[in-house]
């Protein structure tokens, strides 16, 4: 497999490998007589073939001018030092040794056993991270327990009370309900929804929506001191290791940013649908669009652990850190693409395309320019293992182009009049995965509106562990066919999850309802303590016995209870007293 051979590609004439591999095998058929391969060659067709890879620039650097060598056969970058071969080079070998794949895609033995929605949310979102949220929480609850005047209005959060509010998330944004006003997802006159009626009063949404927390408070302020993102370090991090022991990522994957709510530290970008933000660098499976890393941006962190050096090369090479030696591509933009980053990816076996800035000291001005090009055309440079290229994408505009997985200047022919090279072809497919990540979390997406900027993190978590999930389930041997469907999926995942706490209080309401069903199925009946002559009935029973009693033997019987409570005698008292309390 040639190196460019990951995008599909068809020619009507051999590629340069396999014409000289065509030319070996003739060579070995013939005589090993010296003059009679010469022959060979100057008699055999490939004649055209052969001498379009021997340029006049290769002929001239036989020649002892070296300054006309490097004016014909390389491009200079801008910092006078770097050069770009026009040619490709042709001892290539057929398979990079940083595009060799050790790890194969898909479920981890960790994950490969998953059957159900449930069982793939509970790999990613698993039991310690709930539990840490449900400590944290209630850690927050008993400390402004006090302003309530009813202790049932700041009750405890319990784990399955906790995993019902998550399925009313996932519900809510299944109904792209998340700028409703909750008052409307519980309302009765036929605008609301049941579920929401049946699982939990809204009041208790509501103050579980307001509590919520994912760290200490008690021992939040020293940690903020050295870590801006203390609120959310515990669970962001568990979360990261979660997604990454639960699968390995394709051959391709794609490293961006996206943007989530308000912060302190937020960003601007104007071309993204949300323009300020929280920016987070994601590495995202190019084809199955699983999130495999992330990092939060925070700005200029205090001096500490996690102060870190926020340079484009450097997040890239963090985020990168659990695929080195591992084969794969990472497709990047501008912002991140640079050739000391290509050179540093290669002696960690991974291969990198993407575009480059044209101010870049490593570009030639040829590069940068557009002027005397036509449209649809193409500079290529190579280095033995990197190779760059300007494509004119129409009048006055060119793209460039860095490439360490891809190290020939063929043109994709189903690009047809534009002539786009195969290194631009693959760019195109692999570049939006991270954009379609948001897409498809904005698409059902559980976020409500929140000044807390913890809260947009856990609400983009969810997000991400719907899909990621969905991903596993469908990863294994025989996955379900009903669960191609996305919402089908998140259905099934939020009944789940609603379906423990909605039993337990079921429960406790048949409980607290069990009285009153009974005095309903009482009848009049004749008191069993008046005389049959009398044949008084009544629906009062004796909390005793539970026989029908009338209204005089009621309150005779409830005195009674009364004065025994009351006057309890203790064994071995006098006779007499005992008389005088069974008179009473």
């Amino acid at each position: 497999m040639a190196s460019c051979s990951r995008s599909v590609r068809s020619f009507p004439r051999l590629t340069y490998d396999e014409e000289m591999e065509r030319l070996r095998k003739l060579l070995e058929e013939v005589s090993s007589d010296e003059e009679t391969i010469e022959e060979e060659i100057e008699d055999s067709d490939n004649e055209d073939v052969f001498s379009e890879h021997q340029s006049e620039s290769e002929e001239e650097c036989r020649s002892s001018d070296d300054e006309v060598c490097e004016q014909t056969s390389f491009f200079v970058g801008k910092d006078k030092t770097t050069k770009w071969q026009k040619e490709p080079f042709r001892n290539q070998k057929r398979i990079p040794v940083q595009n060799i794949i050790k790890k194969l895609p898909g479920n981890t033995q960790f994950s490969k056993h998953v059957t159900s929605p449930i069982d793939a949310w509970r790999l990613i979102f698993d039991d310690s991270i709930i539990e840490m949220i449900v400590k944290c929480t209630n850690t927050y609850v008993e400390s402004i327990s006090g302003n309530f005047k009813r202790e049932r209005d700041a009750k405890p959060l319990v784990k399955e009370e906790f995993c019902a509010f998550v399925g009313l998330l996932y519900i809510a944004g299944l109904h792209k309900s998340s700028h409703v006003n909750v008052r409307d997802l519980w309302a009765t006159d036929g605008t609301g929804l049941d579920i929401f009626r049946k699982t939990m009063n809204y009041k208790r949404f509501l103050f579980i929506l307001r509590v919520l927390k994912f760290d200490d408070i008690k021992t939040r302020n020293d940690r903020r001191k050295i870590d801006k993102l203390a609120p959310v370090r515990n669970l962001f991090e568990h979360f990261i290791r979660n997604c990454q022991k639960s699968y390995h990522v394709g051959e391709y994957v794609t490293l961006d940013e996206s943007f989530r709510g308000r912060c302190s530290f937020r960003q601007y970008m104007p071309k993204k649908p949300a323009r300020y933000g929280l920016k987070i660098f994601a590495l995202v499976d190019s084809r199955t669009f699983y999130t495999y890393n992330m990092e939060i941006y925070a700005g200029q962190q205090p001096d500490g652990p996690y102060k870190t050096d926020n340079s484009s090369c450097e997040i890239a090479k963090r985020l990168l850190v659990p695929l080195y030696n591992s084969g794969r591509n990472v497709t990047t933009d501008n912002w991140y693409t640079s050739y000391e980053l290509a050179e540093f990816l290669q002696k960690q076996k991974i291969s990198i395309v993407g575009t480059i800035r044209k101010n870049r000291k490593v570009i030639p001005p040829e590069f940068a320019s557009h002027k005397n090009r036509e449209e649809h055309t193409t500079l290529f440079g190579f280095q033995k293992n990197i190779m760059i290229l300007s494509y004119m994408t129409k009048r006055n505009n060119c793209v460039n182009l860095l490439s360490t997985m891809h190290d020939d200047n063929h043109i994709d022919e189903s690009t047809g009049d534009l002539k786009k090279p195969e290194v631009i072809t693959f760019y195109n497919m692999t570049k939006g995965a991270v954009d379609v990540v948001d897409e498809m979390g904005g698409s059902y997406s559980v976020a409500r509106i929140s000044n807390r900027w913890p809260m947009v993190i856990f609400f983009s978590l969810l997000n991400i562990t719907g899909i990621n999930s969905r991903i596993l389930l469908l990863s294994t041997k025989t996955p379900p066919e009903k669960f191609r469907n996305r919402r089908h999926f998140l259905k099934d995942l939020a009944f789940s999850l609603l379906e423990p706490h909605m039993k337990s209080r079921q429960k406790q309401q048949e409980f607290l309802d069990e009285p009153q069903a009974k005095k309903q199925k009482l009848s009049y009946r004749r008191c069993y303590l008046c005389p049959r002559e009398k044949d008084k009935k009544s629906k009062t029973t004796c909390l005793k016995c539970e026989k029908n009693i009338c209204r005089e033997h009621s309150v005779i019987e409830a005195v009674t209870s009364i004065i025994q409570s009351v006057f309890t005698l203790p064994p071995g008292c006098s006779p007499s007293l005992r008389r005088l309390a069974e008179d009473l």
